[in-house]
């Protein structure tokens, strides 16, 4: 691993432990095991650090939410495809995870950070969008239908990363992903 991988990795640990105004770059250096210097070689401050931490969350989230997809045909496998992409990715990336539920809305993380990273999901939107105009799911405001699928994705995130074995239950999957889908199928 990189210095520039590792300063992202300690402040990713020390983010999620202490929030943003409590983790100094002296803090960050230090656990990443680099000089104190050698942050502002990557990054201009730590307002930036975060953001493209934030960022880098968010393109590992994309890929993994899209694995799989195009061989999904129906707008219900496509969501459920998504559902466990999302559960996997959290699994596995929990710090990221964490990072996410702890920043999405800190004022740290600036405006073009956060429409670029809510670009990377054009793609999901796409398929969100598509299902309410096929009138497969209620006819609400895309916003809103997105906001609602996040709420219930990280509740059961929560709930798997409390309960991390279940993961691997195809039938307590299933039961899970219905929650999602009866809430909001037509």
């Amino acid at each position: 691993m990189d210095k520039r991988d590792r300063i992202l990795q300690a402040a990713l640990k020390l983010f999620n432990q202490y929030g943003f105004d409590n983790t100094p770059t002296a803090r960050i250096t230090k656990e990443a095991g680099v000089a104190t210097g050698t942050l502002f070689n990557y990054f201009r401050n730590k307002e930036e650090l975060i953001n493209v931490l934030y960022l880098n969350c968010k393109e590992s989230l994309t890929r993994r939410l899209s694995y799989g997809l195009e061989q999904e045909t129906t707008f219900r496998s496509k969501l459920k495809r998504i559902y466990i992409n999302y559960i996997g990715w959290s699994l596995d990336h929990t710090d990221e995870f964490l990072f996410f539920q702890q920043f999405c809305n800190a004022s740290c993380i600036g405006e073009t950070t956060r429409k670029e990273g809510l670009s990377k999901f054009n793609n999901i939107m796409e398929i969100i969008a598509e299902g309410i105009e096929q009138e497969i799911i209620k006819k609400v405001n895309l916003d809103y239908m997105s906001n609602l699928l996040m709420g219930i994705l990280n509740a059961n995130t929560y709930y798997f990363i409390d309960n991390p074995s279940l993961a691997a239950d195809e039938i307590f999957l299933e039961t899970s992903f219905n929650f999602l889908w009866d809430s909001i199928k037509n």
